[in-house]
């Protein structure tokens, strides 16, 4: 990029400044329009991310005035947003919406000429933060972007814990008419436990690594008490209904996607456990009912088996 470039993205750029908490907003309202699921990705509220937006558009504007002092800041950035789930994808769809958010807060001076040239200072910035996230070698069975966006999507349908409860159930005895009467307490009281429980186990999304040797030793132990594996099956399809009313068109395929990722490695590490007999002799006697006991607190807490496991109950 040449001088005469970086000029037009400056002198553009000061005339926007001034106005940055509306030009933040136009800007966020138009990307979640062009690509809905993004909004799962922000943590933070919209209104402080906005605040973070202007303050880097600033130094990256500003820092045009010293590319190879600006390089490493691009890299750095690209790095950080490997964790956060941004995708390649992504930064196509935010240099829709900046742009089209340099028009709106430029009027007729966003003409050809300034609108090409951004065109090109964005690209440049974009690719180096590709680059730099494409070396990022990122552990885990689950990606960032996917815990993002069962947490995300999760925030979404905390507000209405009663409802979704009660939706979980419900379709949970419509496809399973058995497991009525496996449920002796308060159906609504076990819906709050429920709900409690999925936003503990949303939130140790970030820590699922740590727990799969305890999965694996819950699972060997479900096995002795009969757990069937269609019980697990039959908690997954209860449950993506339930999003599926709670988030409408926010559950996108992207999105369940996630949910059945986390929800299946979650199930299959517990269903592949070794099923071990206990030595000779030492094969231990359960109570009256212990089997029965057992499945049914797998059917209340269904996906939540590993919820205990993150609030240390077991």
């Amino acid at each position: 990029m040449d001088d005469s470039t970086k000029k037009l993205v400056q002198d553009s750029w000061s005339q926007v400044a001034p106005s940055a908490d509306k030009a933040a907003e136009l800007f966020y309202a138009r990307l979640f329009e062009l690509e809905p699921t993004l909004k799962l990705l922000f943590k933070a509220p919209m209104a402080a991310q906005g605040k973070l937006l202007m303050k880097a558009l600033d130094g990256a504007v500003a820092g045009l005035s010293d590319v190879d002092a600006l390089m490493p800041v691009l890299q750095n950035l690209g790095v950080r947003h490997a964790g956060y789930g941004v995708v390649d994808k992504d930064y196509d769809t935010v240099g829709v919406a900046l742009l089209w958010t340099l028009g709106q807060g430029l009027g007729d001076g966003f003409t050809a000429e300034v609108e090409a040239a951004w065109t090109e200072v964005y690209g440049v910035v974009a690719s180096v933060m590709k680059q730099a996230q494409a070396k990022v070698e990122l552990s885990g069975p689950v990606s960032p972007r996917e815990k993002r966006l069962v947490q995300g999507s999760w925030a979404l349908v905390a507000p209405i814990a009663d409802t979704a409860a009660g939706i979980f159930y419900e379709k949970l005895f419509e496809i399973e008419p058995s497991l009525r009467v496996m449920f002796k307490n308060d159906i609504k009281a076990q819906g709050k436990k429920l709900m409690q429980m999925l936003s503990t186990a949303v939130r140790g999304l970030d820590r699922l690594e740590e727990i799969v040797p305890s999965l694996q030793a819950l699972g060997k132990r479900h096995v002795s008490y009969g757990v069937r594996d269609r019980d697990y099956d039959t908690v997954a399809e209860a449950l993506l209904f339930t999003l599926e009313q709670g988030l409408g068109p926010t559950l996108t395929d992207e999105v369940r996607a996630a949910w059945v990722k986390v929800y299946t490695l979650l199930a299959e590490t517990m269903k592949a456990a070794p099923h071990e007999r206990a030595p000779a002799g030492k094969a231990q006697s359960k109570p009256p009912g212990a089997k029965s006991s057992a499945r049914t607190g797998i059917l209340v807490v269904g996906l939540l088996l590993v919820v205990t496991l993150i609030v240390g109950y077991l």
